[in-house]
């Protein structure tokens, strides 16, 4: 009866022990991303993210509880940005992703009404002045000006755009800017760098004068 007793006794300890031998959850969840990695996004668009899931393998799908945080994401200059996600199980086991978000630029984002603030020259020989300006798309590369430099009849003046925002202002006669003898020439380059519009840096050079003369120039346009 003793040995009943004791072997009974030592199965009831086993009982106990065995369910403090099972591991703690240590794995972590695992985020999928959906949609494409990296994300195109023509600038002046709103960001929607495609969104993701989550599985844990001890609380199954969690996708649920995901953190999304897509507060980087500036759609009106062009370049590359980070979503943010992260997610935790119930037993503190923490997971994160990243998706880029690629912000190009187009014509058609570009092309709108401005007011130009133009600076030539610099120092105490500086001019500045202001005027409206209107963009237009002229193809899927190339805008052109209805105003460039503030002359008049000069809107015949082209620019090609490249998708990370970089202008290129080609060498370009203007014959009739408002006087046959003030025949000028532009060349420059610039860049959709802040969050109001464009700025081109460019060179004006006057045919006209005698002896010919350069002025440095620097051109920001400003959504209306």
């Amino acid at each position: 009866m003793k040995k009943k007793l004791l072997l009974a006794g030592i199965l009831a300890a086993a009982v106990v022990i065995i369910p403090g031998c099972s591991k703690d959850d240590t794995e972590a969840p695992v985020i999928t991303l959906l949609g494409s990695n990296p994300f195109q996004l023509e600038m002046l668009d709103t960001y929607n993210d495609p969104g993701a899931t989550a599985d844990d393998n001890e609380d199954g799908d969690i996708s649920s509880s995901i953190s999304i945080n897509d507060g980087d994401v500036e759609n009106r200059i062009p370049g590359t940005y980070e979503v943010y996600y992260s997610v935790t199980d119930a037993a503190g086991n923490s997971a994160d992703a990243t998706r880029e978000v690629e912000v190009y630029a187009t014509t058609d984002a570009l092309a709108t009404t401005y007011t130009v603030f133009d600076t030539c020259g610099s120092g105490a020989s500086a001019v500045n002045f202001s005027y409206q300006q209107t963009v237009s798309k002229i193809n899927s590369t190339t805008i052109g000006f209805n105003k460039f430099g503030d002359y008049s009849g000069n809107n015949a003046i082209t620019a090609t755009l490249a998708s990370d925002g970089s202008i290129t202002l080609p060498l370009q006669q203007a014959l009739d800017i408002g006087s046959a003898t003030e025949d000028h020439e532009f060349q420059g380059t610039g860049s959709v760098n802040n969050i109001k519009g464009f700025v081109i840096n460019y060179t004006d050079k006057n045919n006209s004068a005698n002896p010919v003369s350069t002025a440095a120039c620097r051109a920001w346009f400003e959504r209306n």
